[in-house]
């Protein structure tokens, strides 16, 4: 039996302008520039001006499109991966020297799954997905508030509040980031669930495939 061929992929470069079509409409530069031009397609509706209402529609755009910087785009995941990523390594050096090892260990853990096992496999999640709000909050408030609560309180703060049993504000603060570790795994889960899905589709194409080519020979 032959060697099967491999599928044919097209290129970068044949993909390129597709690409770089979608770029541009979700950038900042191009809806700041269509929302300035609907502002102006109203202004005609309510009092029509013939051709100068088209020229006012194409100057708004133009206006909003220059003022803003091109290099802008909105993710379709809702926030920007690269961001996040660079959010957790700023959050994670501010605390060092201000958090027990402990604390930083658990931080960095948090980190990791995130930044090794979620954002590189982002497309794996459909887009609304609650996975895309958790990973997003987690970094931008979750994670930062925890640790700035903790950081207002003394150094080896024990609580006196009734219910409280006396707990150190240190062991509550391990229990909320090992809580929004356990979180990211299971995110991280849900990744490694769709990529294993992926590859158990493959093996049955390809048991699929193969079985019809020994029916032929």
């Amino acid at each position: 039996m032959g060697t099967a061929m491999a599928p044919y992929r097209p290129s970068l470069l044949a993909r390129s302008p597709g690409r770089a079509l979608v770029a541009y409409l979700t950038s900042r530069r191009n809806l700041t520039g269509s929302a300035l031009a609907l502002v102006g397609g109203g202004l005609i509706m309510i009092d029509p001006v013939g051709v100068q209402g088209l020229l006012l529609v194409v100057g708004l755009y133009m206006v909003g499109a220059l003022a803003v910087r091109g290099n802008g785009r909105v993710s379709r995941f809702g926030f920007d991966p690269k961001r996040v990523q660079r959010s957790l390594a700023e959050q994670i050096g501010a605390a060092a020297g201000r958090l027990p090892p402990a604390i930083i260990a658990r931080m960095q853990r948090i980190e990791l799954t995130i930044r090794t096992e979620i954002l590189p496999r982002l497309e794996c999640l459909p887009l609304g997905a609650p996975e895309l709000y958790l990973i997003e909050r987690t970094v931008s408030d979750y994670l930062p508030t925890a640790v700035e609560a903790y950081l207002r309180l003394p150094s080896g703060y024990v609580s006196s509040q009734p219910g409280s049993h006396g707990r150190a504000a240190v062991d509550v603060l391990a229990e909320e980031l090992d809580f929004l570790d356990a979180e990211m795994r299971q995110v991280a889960e849900a990744v490694h669930r769709t990529d294993m899905d992926q590859l158990l589709a493959h093996k049955r194409f390809l048991a699929d495939r193969f079985r019809r080519v020994d029916a032929k020979d």
